[in-house]
């Protein structure tokens, strides 16, 4: 019952609906295209159809007046040149690594010279020339201690009286008293007289001599030897100079091998092949996009370079980080710009910079020029 009349309220109510607001759904009708028609007779149309007359032709046209030229435009002012920058200089070449020496050719051994067996000659030296003998000086006088005059020991003799007596003459006769020996005198005959034979008294001493006492030949006293004066030193002829060396082919050949093996010395070229621009580029550029520079402050003015080493992951050795030298600016300024240089390296190296292992020598060392206006790497 209440179903019917859901179904006819609701049938009812879309009726009234159509009714007020159908109209609003409906688009409008295009517009009738309209063309004007005109109506013609058979005469009329045969008439349109003839050929028409020739057309008369129309008189000449005057000559037009040229026209006036057309004013020249106002001088426009020449726009002023935008200010090109600075153009950048390229970064100095790397020399390129001396190409290692090549080592001396070795010579070869020489042939064993031939043995014989006769002996070799042994060459006398040249006998040097004999020293000059200084003169001998002067003796000194003497310095030893007068020696005490000593009574002298009797002789041992065969007899002993009060009177000690000499020993006789070897051609003497042993008698009581001494007497000379008297020969004729040939000039005068008349006083001839006996020739008599010289006497002279047995040795004799006046104490018993002992053999506890009896004389040594050796003296009593040893004077005291006279100090020998020192010789003059010969003098030495000056030592010719020594003449200069000749390297022989082994001391070459063993200097050329220490040095090779040395590794050139302490100023090789570092190792690798060198930097190429690119490279050089990524580096600069990597730092600069974390480098600030305040335009208002003193620091734009500042040029400083800094320099810092590099470990093989690319990364900043710490404590390597300096400044080399600066230009511009007073003392807080230079340090403005430095400390905002350092940040600027510190900052961007985040898991190190992208630089080529095998090149390491190469770049384990930066010297960068941070320049407001342009920015310079070495």
């Amino acid at each position: 019952m209440q179903r019917g009349l859901y179904i006819s309220g609701g049938a009812h109510a879309l009726a009234i609906g159509w009714l007020l607001f159908g109209g609003l759904f409906h688009s409008a009708p295009p517009e009738m295209q309209v063309a004007n028609v005109t109506v013609l007779s058979e005469q009329q149309f045969a008439a349109l159809t003839q050929s028409s007359p020739s057309p008369v032709a129309p008189d000449p046209a005057p000559a037009q007046p040229s026209p006036p030229e057309p004013e020249p435009d106002p001088v426009r002012p020449t726009p002023r040149p935008d200010p090109q920058p600075a153009p950048q200089p390229d970064p100095q070449p790397v020399p390129p690594a001396p190409q290692p020496e090549a080592l001396p050719q070795i010579p070869q051994p020489p042939e064993p010279a031939e043995v014989t067996d006769t002996p070799p000659v042994l060459v006398p030296p040249d006998p040097e020339p004999d020293a000059p003998i200084a003169p001998e000086p002067a003796p000194l006088p003497s310095t030893s201690a007068p020696v005490r005059s000593v009574r002298p020991k009797p002789r041992p003799a065969p007899r002993v009286a009060p009177t000690p007596v000499a020993p006789p003459d070897p051609d003497s006769v042993v008698a009581e008293e001494t007497q000379r020996a008297v020969s004729p005198d040939a000039s005068s005959p008349d006083k001839a007289e006996e020739a008599q034979e010289a006497t002279a008294p047995e040795e004799a001493t006046s104490e018993i001599i002992t053999e506890a006492e009896t004389p040594s030949g050796a003296p009593t006293a040893s004077l005291r030897p006279q100090a020998r004066t020192p010789r003059a030193a010969a003098e030495t002829p000056p030592a010719a100079e020594a003449a200069p060396a000749v390297p022989s082919a082994d001391d070459a050949l063993n200097a050329a091998l220490a040095e090779a093996l040395a590794g050139g010395g302490t100023n090789s070229a570092p190792a690798g092949p060198p930097m190429t621009r690119g490279e050089t580029d990524g580096l600069k550029l990597a730092v600069e996009a974390c480098w600030i520079v305040d335009v208002g402050s003193q620091a734009a003015n500042v040029t400083v370079t800094v320099g810092y080493e590099l470990d093989r992951e690319g990364r900043v050795l710490a404590g390597t980080l300096h400044m080399i030298s600066s230009q511009g600016g007073t003392g807080a300024a230079v340090e403005a710009a430095f400390q905002s240089a350092r940040r600027a390296v510190l900052r961007c190296q985040a898991s190190g910079y992208k630089l080529p292992p095998e090149k390491y020598d190469h770049w384990k060392r930066v010297e960068m020029t941070f320049d407001p206006s342009q920015m310079r790497l070495r």
